[in-house]
């Protein structure tokens, strides 16, 4: 189940009745306006429908024009052409109109809210009113049955048009009551209406009323018969149902419903049911996720812990004590102890089948066959109540992760535990509060805390140092293969490569939505699955171990993000023992805070089997919109498609691919989340553009096509070419007595080539390839310029250094370092003034020639670059990398050579160096 409302751009939360195009869209009548839905976003028709009122009451397309057709609460009725896309107003019906049938061709029939029913053929209009037969003048419901009666359902009762007399007639043995449902069952005929609580069926051949023998709870307000032939019941104050003749099961709010007073139900054609309430529109659908909840049998609906049975039943644990799935059915877990009332955080289970529960605030309990063993709290001898993940691990101990540390106890035959000894900050832990404990391949015992990462080996502890590849505090779980260990941490996932000993990190930087996860595992086909409190990632192994085995810290992952309207009931996945685990069959199955989750590969397959259908929503040429087959003119820049696919089950995963035939030689796949692209210059000619849609991992759908013209401008056009070739004749006649004119052009273009090219290179010559900068080569001619004509104490030399760039290099390589070189020519640049002269001097140097200028203005320049230097964010580069700079600076003496300054000023750098760099020195004067 699936909710939209005001807050995802609904205009009013109260949907009066649904129905689909032969488009594929749906189409919504609410009180602030006719909607329209692609599966993405709704457009509102407020104004545009030229009704007296926006609201509408009834919305649906006309069989036979295929035109949509909206009623509102003044009595407006409006006609929306999709070929055209404009609204078109006819002569208002009296009041209120709730309801329009399409009868045939000809004919169309609205109900009003206190005129009775309008008949509509031909442009005529007649009027029935209780004179006519009615049994009220409050018409609630029309429909049509199989033997082409006209049917309307009332206030008092239903009564059915009589084309002979041309009245309505009243079936004497129903009750009076209001009637809101009519339907004509497809299969046999027969005829299905309520009055007010009650069903009653009618063969279309004698129309004798037969009960139906359930009463539902409130008045019926909706019967509607998918193409599947399920019949539907929507009420007034106790939500949904299927019409069975068991007693009615209903849909309420106490499972999931925003609101019980159903106002509208539609099947689409992707079988996809649609339910309209007062707080708004209900979607019911295959997904590849569904949820196990608290009103479907769990009892409660926050689940922290997952364990696998040898049975293949899962093990479930939370606010609500155990219960246990088994077939997708919930079943209890017969146990009698009061871990029944605790709150469960996880479970292990030894080769002896005896079930080790941890609680939040109860201990630890060791279960077997039904009955409590053992219980261990505070009380005898076990501190530390909240127990969030049990190791039994391969030495004969029970470890266990607590607010007190890491609890160790030896495990006797019987499962008996022995007094626990504790470790903590005092024994080498960063923090005492532990989240997750796992017993790696080697033996070693991982444990995660609430500040890092350690590890127990021999009986001591060592701390794990994750400070080089990332600042994770907060380590939640962990899963190992045979070559890794994965860890799911507040800051990515953190990967170990157990043979060489290195870490890498997987975040935001690689791509991922989100970057603190709450566990990790693989499946059995090597697929990535992460849990966060945001929803889940998948990554499949074809792309995990690409990214897993590639040296650039920043390696784009492939990821999935399936969050709430994949069929979660709550995209939030909970910390636990754990909270996420892959069943026997390949199922994933999650903790979340709505009950548990679970992703059955095979229910997948159902989205693909169908592809939606894709339409093309607009075409707009230099701001302006464009019909099909149209000829743009010759000076068109710029054209551009939106599109969409019209399909339900999942709309945001829907994939697309376009063509526009006569310029792309195949497809082209645009972003995932992209529904329009554009085209520019566009040579003259005929083009087709195409748009398919899939599901995904689905086949492709039939293509949409735009067909248009682009015209060609007066210089492409063929009579545009004969008389160019006239002309070119009579150069060709020209030609030989012009010859010596063209050579002689010909060698002057040649030497303003040469020239323009000479002064390209001696440009490159004096210019820094990487920088952008001078290079030393221009600096130096400029130095003994300026040297040769200095007036005394105005020309300043600056030369810079950068602290520990070798550090840089070594530890990011060259690229790193280039883009650290050119950032700091940016920033150098920008600290200086205009009038200053920057080089890269060589290496990680630089200078800068400072004209007019006194002692007290250089040392402030200096000061300035540096600053800039020390404040500049370098994160985009490397995460937690800062740069600074030693600055030495030398004011020309009179008469003083420049290669004597250049000395001055690198003997103040060499200070500045030595003094504990990052600092300005100023030579003396001698």
């Amino acid at each position: 189940m699936r909710v939209w409302s005001a807050q995802h751009g609904l205009p009013h939360n109260s949907i009066n009745h649904i129905t689909q195009d032969s488009q594929g869209y749906l189409w919504l009548a609410t009180w602030q306006g006719t909607v329209r839905f692609n599966g993405r976003t709704f457009t509102v028709f407020d104004r545009e429908t030229q009704l007296p009122d926006a609201g509408s009451l009834f919305v649906g397309e006309h069989p036979y024009t295929h035109k949509v057709v909206a009623s509102g609460a003044r009595g407006g009725v409006a006609h929306y052409d999709p070929q055209s896309q404009q609204w078109r107003p006819l002569p208002r019906i009296f009041n209120r109109v709730d309801y329009v049938l399409f009868s045939n061709p000809e004919c169309t029939w609205y109900g009003t809210v206190t005129n009775g029913v309008v008949r509509e053929c031909d442009g005529l209009r007649r009027q029935f009113t209780v004179d006519e037969g009615l049994p009220s003048n409050t018409i609630l419901h029309l429909a049509q049955d199989s033997h082409d009666r006209v049917w309307a359902g009332t206030d008092r009762g239903p009564a059915y048009f009589d084309h002979a007399s041309q009245r309505f007639q009243v079936i004497s043995a129903l009750p009076n009551g209001r009637t809101f449902g009519i339907i004509s069952e497809q299969q046999s005929g027969d005829i299905y209406l309520s009055v007010d609580r009650s069903l009653f069926r009618l063969s279309p051949d004698h129309l004798q009323p037969e009960p139906w023998p359930v009463t539902y709870p409130s008045t019926i307000t909706e019967l509607y018969q998918a193409p599947n032939d399920d019949i539907w019941v929507g009420t007034h104050e106790h939500g949904l149902t299927l019409l069975q003749s068991d007693a009615a099961r209903m849909t309420t709010v106490d499972n999931g419903l925003p609101n019980n007073h159903i106002l509208s139900i539609f099947a689409d054609r992707e079988n996809t049911l649609w339910v309209g309430t007062h707080r708004g529109l209900i979607q019911f659908r295959q997904a590849p996720f569904h949820s196990h909840r608290n009103e479907d049998g769990l009892g409660y609906d926050y689940v922290r812990a997952l364990y696998p049975l040898h049975d293949g039943s899962l093990l479930v644990g939370g606010l609500g004590g155990i219960k246990r799935i088994k077939d997708e059915a919930v079943l209890p877990f017969a146990v009698d102890s009061q871990v029944q009332s605790a709150s469960i955080l996880t479970f292990a289970q030894d080769s002896a089948r005896r079930l080790y529960v941890g609680t939040f605030t109860r201990g630890l309990y060791v279960l077997e066959n039904g009955e409590e063993r053992y219980h261990y709290d505070q009380n005898n001898g076990f501190p530390g109540n909240d127990v969030r993940s049990i190791l039994l691990a391969a030495d004969g101990y029970l470890y266990a992760a607590t607010s007190q540390g890491v609890l160790r106890s030896r495990r006797s035959a019987n499962g008996e535990l022995e007094p626990p000894e504790y470790f903590g900050v005092a024994e080498g832990l960063p923090d005492e509060i532990i989240y997750a404990i796992h017993e790696a391949h080697n033996g070693e015992i991982w444990i995660g805390s609430m500040r890092g990462l350690s590890k127990l080996v021999n009986g001591s502890i060592e701390r794990v140092d994750l400070s080089d590849v990332s600042n994770a505090e907060f380590i939640f779980g962990f899963h190992e293969t045979s070559s890794h260990i994965l860890i799911a941490s507040d800051r990515g996932l953190l990967t170990y490569r157990k043979r060489t000993g290195t870490w890498q990190v997987f975040d935001e930087d690689n791509g991922l939505p989100f970057a603190k996860f709450f566990d990790v595992v693989l499946d059995h086909a090597g697929n990535l699955w992460l849990a966060s409190g945001r929803g889940l990632l998948y990554v499949s192994a074809e792309h995990f171990d690409e990214a897993l085995y590639d040296d650039d810290p920043a390696t784009p992952v492939k990821a999935t993000y399936y969050h709430s309207y994949h069929g979660l009931a709550s995209a939030q996945v909970n910390t636990g023992g754990s909270p996420m685990l892959v069943d026997r069959n390949n199922h994933l199955w999650v903790a979340t805070s709505r009950g548990v989750g679970h992703f059955i590969p095979e229910k997948f397959q159902v989205l693909q089997q169908s592809p939606p259908r894709p339409v093309i929503e607009s075409v707009i040429a230099d701001q302006e919109s464009v019909a099909q087959s149209s000829y743009l003119s010759a000076e068109t820049g710029r054209i551009e498609f939106q599109f969409a696919g019209l399909g339900f089950h999942y709309p945001e995963g829907i994939r697309y691919r376009v063509q526009l035939a006569g310029y792309d030689n195949d497809w082209v796949t645009p972003g995932t989340a992209q529904t329009r692209v554009a085209y520019t210059e566009l040579p003259p000619g005929a083009y087709i553009f195409q748009v398919q849609a899939a599901y995904p991992e689905g086949q492709w759908s039939d293509a949409a096509t735009f067909t248009f013209h682009k015209l060609p401008k007066l210089w492409q056009r063929p009579v545009v070419w004969l008389l160019t070739a006239v002309a070119v004749i009579v150069l060709i006649i020209l030609a030989f007595r012009l010859r010596s004119y063209r050579l002689q052009r010909s060698k002057e273009r040649l030497q303003k080539l040469v020239r323009e090219q000479t002064k390209i290179l001696e440009q490159l010559a004096h210019q820094d390839s990487l920088t952008g900068l001078a290079n030393r080569r221009a600096f130096d001619e400029l130095l003994r310029k300026k040297t040769a004509h200095a007036e005394q104490q105005q020309l300043g030399l600056v030369l810079l250094d950068l602290d520990n760039f070798k550090d840089i290099n070594d530890r990011y390589l060259h690229t790193t370092g280039d883009k650290v070189l050119q950032r700091v020519a940016r920033v150098t640049k920008t600290a200086a003034r205009n009038s200053d002269m920057i080089a890269r001097w060589g290496g990680e140097e630089f200078a800068v020639l400072i004209s007019d200028t006194d002692e007290s203005q250089l040392q402030a320049i200096c000061e300035r670059m540096r600053n800039a230097l020390l404040q500049s964010d370098l994160r985009d580069l490397v995460p937690g990398m800062d740069v600074s700079a030693s600055f030495g600076a030398a004011l020309h003496q009179p008469g003083e050579s420049a290669a004597s300054l250049i000395r001055r000023a690198d003997k103040a750098l060499y200070q500045a160096k030595s003094k504990g760099r990052n600092r300005t020195e100023l030579a003396d004067a001698d």
